[in-house]
């Protein structure tokens, strides 16, 4: 099994969120889901924090190459 570090995996799970966040906003305004004020804030929040978990991992990628350097 291929080992994938801590800085990827942060990046990928960033990632993941922010799609999720993206659709259930995008089925929101397509009318296939109910809109409402707690999964509007939701789907934000989701996105936000894969925002917040993807920046961190590139962060963490920068910080760990400047390193080897």
């Amino acid at each position: 099994m291929a080992r994938i570090s801590k800085e990827a995996l942060e990046i990928i799970i960033g990632g993941i969120l922010l799609v999720i966040g993206f659709i259930l906003s995008f089925l929101m305004a397509i009318d296939i889901l109910e809109k409402s004020i707690p999964l509007s804030i939701f789907a934000f929040s989701i996105s936000f924090a894969g925002l917040l978990i993807g920046f961190y991992g590139i962060y963490g990628l920068v910080v760990v190459r400047q390193a080897r350097k």
